[in-house]
């Protein structure tokens, strides 16, 4: 069989065509690309921990880590996120995904990541690579709408805004490193609404309310709960309801949610659906302690 090997430049073009024939225009998905969806991932300085396997000039799998650093109070771990595994019809059910998977992981453990993460609707094939399926704290809702709020809510503008919201973002308790410039790039992502609420001329909160295909939903949000929940209910108001993630130290917001009738549940997985599965690399840093405390979410889901 074909060995895995990294991505260059120049098979980009062919890499976005079969990610995008399987899971764009297969879903008839027709105004996104997964180039765009994924900026960081596809940067030039990522290509190395993209990985294809090519057969008679044609690249007919592919599978990819996204390195992050999260943050779980004040505990940093290097964590690689699993995106866009998938392989061409008719090269399937031949070893391919898991080839690239364990080339993958090899990478991660070579380079001492602490853990990785994804999201599936076949965990049983992840679970033979040694992954299992966790469940985060958290709970889901869905909005309804709520009488505008009187507060001060303006349209993300990245000139005035951009550093604030950056600063709001790594104040939380858990989050994911970002550079300012990646900062930049995830608020800007196909789909993506941001909304920011103003106290004294300068932002206080943010939220991120999204309609692509890959991020749906209310999933990003920084700032004080009580300056959230203004956020949330303007963010009601924008047609059909939207699901709702609430990160399981934002209680309040939870106990907003069912004050207003709204169905509150536990989460499933940090994507409010499909498996959520962990691959522990160092167990001394991703200890069980710091595990129940993890939430991947927001602008940094694959």
């Amino acid at each position: 069989m074909e060995s895995p090997r990294c991505v260059a430049s120049d098979d980009l073009p062919r890499v976005i065509t079969l990610l995008d024939d399987i899971f764009r225009r297969e879903k008839a998905v027709t105004d996104q690309t997964v180039f765009t969806d994924f900026p960081l991932l596809f940067a030039r300085d990522n290509l190395d921990y993209c990985r294809v396997i090519e057969r008679t000039g044609q690249i007919v799998s592919h599978a990819a880590v996204w390195p992050r650093t999260l943050v779980i109070e004040g505990v940093p771990l290097k964590a690689g996120i699993i995106v866009l595994v998938a392989t061409a019809h008719d090269h399937r059910r031949q070893g391919l995904a898991d080839a690239l998977m364990r080339d993958l992981q090899r990478t991660m453990a070579d380079e001492q990541f602490d853990l990785g993460i994804l999201w599936t609707g076949v965990p049983a094939f992840y679970e033979q690579l040694g992954w299992h399926v966790v469940t985060p704290r958290g709970w889901l809702t869905h909005t309804a709408p709520l009488p505008l709020p009187s507060d001060n809510i303006r349209a993300y503008d990245s000139d005035q805004h951009l550093e604030a919201l950056h600063h709001l973002h790594g104040q939380s308790g858990i989050h994911t490193q970002r550079s300012l410039a990646e900062t930049a790039a995830l608020l800007e992502l196909p789909g993506c609404r941001v909304t920011i609420l103003h106290s004294e001329n300068r932002p206080v909160a943010y939220l991120v309310d999204a309609d692509a295909v890959n991020k749906r939903g209310l999933i990003e949000y920084a700032g004080p709960p009580e300056r959230v929940w203004s956020l949330v209910a303007a963010a009601s108001n924008h047609g059909n309801e939207r699901p709702f993630l609430i990160f399981p130290t934002h209680e309040a917001l939870a106990r907003n949610a069912r004050h207003e009738g709204w169905p509150v549940e536990p989460l499933s997985s940090c994507k409010g659906f499909g498996s959520e599965m962990l691959l522990v690399l160092n167990p001394d840093i991703a200890t069980p302690e710091v595990l129940d405390r993890l939430f991947v979410w927001g602008l940094d889901q694959a």
